[in-house]
């Protein structure tokens, strides 16, 4: 990785400039400035304030040390279907390690004593992995209703479903725009609020489509909490306990796009808001002990899980490590931050991918459960 990256090309097109406009300003020639742009050369120390100056940036965002204040900002577009279209192996590879079946089977029949036949609906339902959690262990003659934007996940789950006797209906629909006539008894998500620009208001349609009296439940992460659960022996601490610079990037991303990295310690608010009764949270109890001494299927299937969901088995190119320092520093992190960031990310990824026989983890995404009712 590069530890500076000029930023003059950007600039000079973000100002409508010719490399010639460029150079004559400075007083050097275009092809000068154009070995600057191309990283071949570097401009003379005497000239970076000259620059500074003429662009109205810092010396710092001229040499990509820190983010450019002027620049626009990126989304990630995790609201939307093309974002979601191409995470069904991400999915599938991360719900594995979210839930114990005793533990949601206690929710339902001790916490939640759901006793009759209930009529579900999932919003942001993905390939209907909690859902076909939850028929297992509803009452017989219960339904499922899953929404979700993306059509590539609902044609899985309709798979998933589709040789069950579960009644089920699934609706490709953006949840900003979805409206139904028909009442449920529970309204659900889960790690969904987190994606999205506007959970409160999703919140809200989610109460609006339960009658008197049905729940509504929300399974959400905090950021810092799930950051803050993992432990691989062998490697130090600090190496994946990034939660510090972190900070930042969800605080930029909470402020440009409302995607919220607290949402999940936010929820139990937003539904005394909203207006349900008998609110209360519970922390699911899936930890992921992840150890070859262990069953061997399982202790393949999870490390499999921990690896990819966190992207440890790719090997980056220069240019991809570039895009994502360049992303980050997009969400507030300077150039430093983000090198730490790689080269921590990094440390991992190889430890992991040359002890595969001999890994030890603990993890834990410290779900936060609201539930409230209506």
């Amino acid at each position: 990785m590069k530890s500076v990256k000029l930023l003059i090309a950007e600039l000079r097109r973000a100002k409508g400039i010719t490399q010639s406009e460029l150079a004559n300003y400075l007083g050097v020639s275009f092809q000068a400035v154009s070995k600057w742009e191309n990283g071949t050369t570097m401009p003379d120390i005497t000239l970076l304030p000259m620059l500074s100056e003429y662009f109205q940036v810092s010396v710092d965002e001229i040499l990509g040390l820190k983010p450019l204040s002027n620049r626009e900002y990126m989304s990630r577009g995790t609201d939307r279907k093309e974002h979601w279209d191409n995470k069904l192996g991400y999915l599938k590879d991360s719900r594995i390690e979210f839930w114990n079946y005793d533990y949601l089977y206690f929710l339902v029949n001790k916490v939640w004593n759901i006793t009759k036949p209930i009529n579900i609906i999932d919003f942001g339902c993905g390939y209907g992995y909690l859902g076909l959690m939850l028929l297992k262990i509803l009452p017989t003659g219960s339904t499922y209703t899953g929404v979700d934007i993306s059509e590539t996940l609902l044609d899985e789950a309709r798979i998933l479903f589709k040789d069950s006797e579960y009644k089920t209906k699934f609706i490709k629909s953006d949840l900003n725009s979805f409206s139904v006539k028909e009442e449920y008894d529970m309204a659900i998500c889960q790690a969904l609020l987190r994606h999205l620009p506007n959970p409160k208001e999703i919140l809200r349609k989610m109460v609006d489509v339960v009658s008197i009296g049905g729940m509504v439940i929300c399974v959400e992460v905090n950021r810092e909490f799930e950051n803050a659960g993992l432990y691989i022996k062998g490697i130090n601490y600090n190496s994946f306990n990034k939660t510090s610079v972190l900070q930042k990037l969800w605080k930029t991303e909470l402020a440009e796009e409302g995607r919220d990295y607290s949402v999940g310690i936010k929820i139990p608010f937003y539904m005394q808001e909203c207006g349900l009764h008998n609110i209360d949270v519970r922390i699911n109890d899936r930890v992921n002990f992840i150890n070859p001494y262990g069953d061997k299927t399982e202790y393949n299937k999870l490390l499999k899980s921990l690896i990819t969901t966190n992207g440890w088995n790719r090997k980056l190119s220069d240019d991809e490590n570039e895009n994502i320092i360049d992303l980050f520093m997009n969400r507030g992190l300077t150039r430093a931050e983000a090198e730490i960031y790689m080269k921590s990310d990094l440390e991992i990824s190889n430890y992991l991918m040359s002890n595969k026989d001999n890994v030890f983890v603990l993890k834990t995404n410290c779900l936060l459960i609201s539930y409230g009712t209506k």
